[in-house]
């Protein structure tokens, strides 16, 4: 970490350039439509917008020249014994696939919620590389299924409640 990032050991948010011109969009992107968030960050870029920070709902963009960016998004799970962590089941997935620091800022800015990465289109080939192909499959397939579990495991405490509440109405 250098010094410009870190306060006390901690990664600072992320200082705006007062002559550079940026804009907040607020999008909400669950885990389980990461792949239409790369999309859409790819699209921003492509119209010069370049993505610098973010976090659940809010991602700050900063202006520069058109170019095709490659975005990926994941999350680290720890709660969840690592069964759903991307960053455990690809270990230096940014720097394996990551565009090096000094050239990207969004990958520089350590104090970033989301784990949003640049990805350097150099040192792969995004249709034909297979570890990256397998990496966005396992992330959108893993990120479902999570969605899945947590939608049966609301249901099932939604239907606990409704019951307890007719029980107790009758009672």
């Amino acid at each position: 970490m250098s010094k410009e990032h870190t306060l006390f050991g901690k990664p600072q948010k992320f200082q705006k350039d007062p002559s550079k011109t940026y804009i907040r969009k607020f999008r909400f992107f669950p885990c389980f439509a990461y792949a239409k968030l790369d999309a859409w960050l790819r699209s921003m870029s492509l119209l010069g917008w370049h993505l610098v920070d973010s976090n659940m709902i809010s991602f700050l963009f900063e202006l520069g020249a058109p170019k095709d960016k490659t975005y990926f998004t994941y999350t680290q799970m720890p709660r969840e014994g690592g069964a759903y962590s991307i960053g455990l089941l690809y270990p230096g997935l940014e720097k394996t696939y990551g565009v090096k620091k000094k050239y990207s800022k969004l990958n520089k800015n350590e104090a970033k919620a989301y784990t949003t990465i640049e990805i350097d289109t150099k040192k792969i080939d995004i249709e034909n590389h297979i570890g990256y192909k397998e990496l966005v499959s396992d992330r959108n397939r893993l990120y479902k299924k999570l969605a899945i579990r947590n939608a049966i495991v609301i249901f099932v405490w939604l239907l606990v409640f409704i019951i307890a509440m007719v029980l107790d109405r009758f009672a």
